[in-house]
């Protein structure tokens, strides 16, 4: 599976250094294309491998739901 960067849409070769952060508001990830990624860290917005999910994006683990209001 291919990486791209979410800031120049730069293919990622070395995974390692890449930030894992959440989107701004309204972000757009930049079109991904076959050049290399330049960016210093590379950027990808979501939570890193082996992450369920990070705070502000919907979890597919249902188990930490809060109570409802009638329990």
């Amino acid at each position: 599976m291919d990486i791209h960067c979410h800031s120049c849409g730069g293919f990622i070769g070395d995974p390692g250094p890449i930030s894992y952060r959440l989107p701004p508001e309204l972000a757009r990830p930049a079109i991904p294309h076959s050049g290399l990624c330049a960016c210093t860290p590379p950027i990808v917005y979501g939570p890193p491998p082996g992450y369920l999910s990070s705070p502000g994006m919907p979890s597919t683990d249902h188990s930490f739901d809060f109570p409802r209001a009638s329990d």
